[in-house]
């Protein structure tokens, strides 16, 4: 934990030199994930050339380094500075607040997920709640759980969600939840056309905001160059229980196509989100 606190005093410039270097050792020497990227983008966007999607590969793999000291950065990074790399549309959650609505922020993995985080938690009066799923590493999950509440946020361990709900009982909230993460148990997702393949999506986050009545809000995180990002807040339905089911879901995943789209390299395309068949 002390080296990543004195590795994220570093300026972000500095850190920036070491996400260089990263990107040449981990996808030039190794070739990191190589065959899972190129074949999820040839997937993702069959109208692309060749030439095309190996220019949205080199740009996915220098945002992927950044994402990390970007991330070990969140340590030490101050509000002021957070806030001047990380803007957004912060008054829709503060007004939903003051309706007297809890939300429900849906997102993928668009670079950078963490600043964004944290950035919500310091720019709302609401408690910020975050789902996430625990890494098997005790130690990198305890550094992940220290980076992550930066700004005084609850995390709610999807393997303890019954705990976490109940903490949230009597707070007004916005929780948090990455909704493009790969269920363990497919045969119990919500199986959707996504980028032109189907793949399994949870239905929890659909299903807590039917059950609370709650706000949902689409998110887009949007890379505007190195270090500098704008988050995108969407409102998508003020009441949930109003929608039909698996309306939510659906139209979550057709922004986060539209989002791709906009900006194909700024997703985590090394991630496996198709290696689930519905029939197998």
């Amino acid at each position: 934990m002390l080296f990543f606190r004195l590795l994220s005093r570093l300026p972000l410039w500095l850190l920036y030199g070491f996400s260089s270097v990263a990107r040449v050792v981990l996808f030039g020497a190794m070739q990191y994930r190589r065959k899972v990227v190129l074949e999820n983008l040839r997937h993702a966007f069959p109208e692309k050339s060749i030439p095309e999607i190996q220019a949205v590969r080199r740009a996915f793999e220098a945002a992927f380094c950044d994402q990390w000291v970007e991330t070990i950065k969140l340590l030490s990074v101050s509000r002021t500075t957070l806030n001047r790399r990380m803007a957004g549309n912060w008054e829709l959650l503060r007004q939903l607040g003051e309706e007297g609505r809890d939300v429900y922020v849906l997102l993928g993995h668009q670079f950078n997920w963490e600043w964004a985080f944290v950035a919500t938690q310091w720019n709302i009066p609401q408690t910020m709640a975050g789902f996430y799923l625990p890494v098997s590493n005790p130690s990198f999950d305890q550094l992940m759980q220290r980076i992550r509440s930066r700004g005084g946020g609850l995390l709610i361990s999807l393997k303890n969600l019954r705990a976490g709900l109940m903490a949230l009982q009597g707070k007004r909230f916005v929780a948090g939840l990455i909704a493009d993460q790969n269920p363990s148990q497919p045969e119990n997702a919500l199986w959707v056309s996504f980028m032109h393949r189907e793949a399994p999506f949870f239905r929890g986050p659909e299903a807590l905001a039917r059950k609370a009545g709650a706000a949902v809000v689409f998110a887009e995180v949007v890379r505007e160059k190195r270090g500098r990002y704008e988050v995108i807040l969407t409102l998508y339905t003020r009441n949930a229980a109003a929608t039909t089911p698996e309306e939510i879901t659906r139209r979550y995943v057709q922004h986060l196509e539209e989002c791709l789209h906009r900006q194909p390299h700024n997703y985590l395309w090394s991630h496996r989100r198709w290696k689930w068949k519905r029939d197998e």
